[in-house]
């Protein structure tokens, strides 16, 4: 009876999906600080249990963090699962609802599978490397949902002035580009982070590290830097673009401008990251910046796919 009262206040599920996405966020966030303060084991090797207790009696900084990753990743798989049966009821018939469930979960399912082999075996970098590219894909495929949700409930009757088809058709391709390239550099990233070579960097913006003593460090250095600068252009290409309509389609313009501010306080962050040895507000700030950026590039790039109107494909 609640359910299907829920179902008929069409307002509903854009909040739900709003609050999961940010506890999503959290869970995240916690987890990086879980990983780099290496509170991994803070409840020993024990699951659901913590130290053989369901809450611990007794309490240290690794304990408190482990315990609070693996309650906020229960509260919010609670959500996610209220979310899922509501979004499946209610849209099921809509193609574009079963992709995004698709993508979001996509992400959670591999994310287990690294987990699993992770403690399992012995992993090398490259393979630990791919839990940030997961955790980015359940990320992006939950913001998608609720931007979804939003066009669709919020404001349903609303629609986007008409851009010009050729112009759409071109930062469409340039988007869809940049996500997949986004992927590597975020996969390179926590290549550097898993393989320790961050702790050589040394200098902003160019590195400065001698090579006799960062050795391979040095290229990882290079490569982890030029690949970040053409993703900036990337971003820059999209902003000219997008500009071009900005009059027709100021949601594009405003996307792209907010990936500008994002992309560059990326950068800082990373300065930030090597003058304060690795620090972990540093640390924290350098892979949230890029959490946010993948969720607007993603949304710029679902904006562009042309939808079905009066049988015909308009942007």
């Amino acid at each position: 009876m609640q359910m299907a009262t829920i179902c008929r206040h069409r307002n509903k599920l854009y909040p739900l999906a709003l609050i999961t996405l940010i506890g999503l966020f959290l869970v995240n966030l916690i987890g990086f600080v879980d990983t780099k303060t290496g509170s991994t084991f803070g409840c020993g090797e024990e699951w659901p249990l913590c130290n053989g207790e369901w809450i611990p009696s007794q309490w240290n900084k690794h304990v408190a963090i482990e315990y609070t990753h693996r309650v906020s990743v229960l509260v919010d798989m609670i959500l996610l699962f209220v979310l899922t049966v509501l979004s499946w009821t209610r849209y099921r018939d809509q193609k574009t609802m079963r992709i995004i469930i698709g993508v979001c979960f996509s992400g959670f399912i591999g994310e287990s599978i690294l987990g699993a082999l992770t403690v399992l075996f012995d992993n090398p970098p490259w393979v630990l490397a791919f839990h940030m590219g997961m955790a980015l894909t359940s990320v992006v495929g939950l913001y998608l949902w609720t931007g979804w949700l939003y066009r669709n409930e919020a404001d349903p009757s609303r629609r986007q002035p008409e851009a010009d088809p050729a112009g759409m058709r071109k930062l469409g391709q340039w988007a869809w580009f940049a996500v997949i390239y986004f992927f590597f550099v975020v996969y390179f990233g926590a290549y550097v982070s898993f393989t320790g070579s961050g702790s050589f960097f040394q200098g902003w913006p160019v590195p400065t590290e001698p090579y006799d003593i960062a050795r391979h460090a040095l290229v990882i250095d290079w490569v982890h830097r030029l690949s970040g600068f053409v993703l900036l252009l990337l971003i820059l290409r999209l902003s000219v673009l997008a500009y071009r309509m900005r009059h027709e389609r100021k949601d594009l313009w405003g996307i792209c401008r907010a990936m500008l501010i994002l992309i560059v306080l990326q950068f800082l962050s990373g300065g930030l990251l090597i003058y304060t040895g690795l620090s972990l507000a540093a640390f924290l700030l350098h892979v949230t910046f890029p959490s946010l950026v993948i969720c607007l590039l993603s949304w710029l790039a679902f904006k562009t796919v042309p939808q079905r109107r009066k049988g015909a494909f308009k942007y």
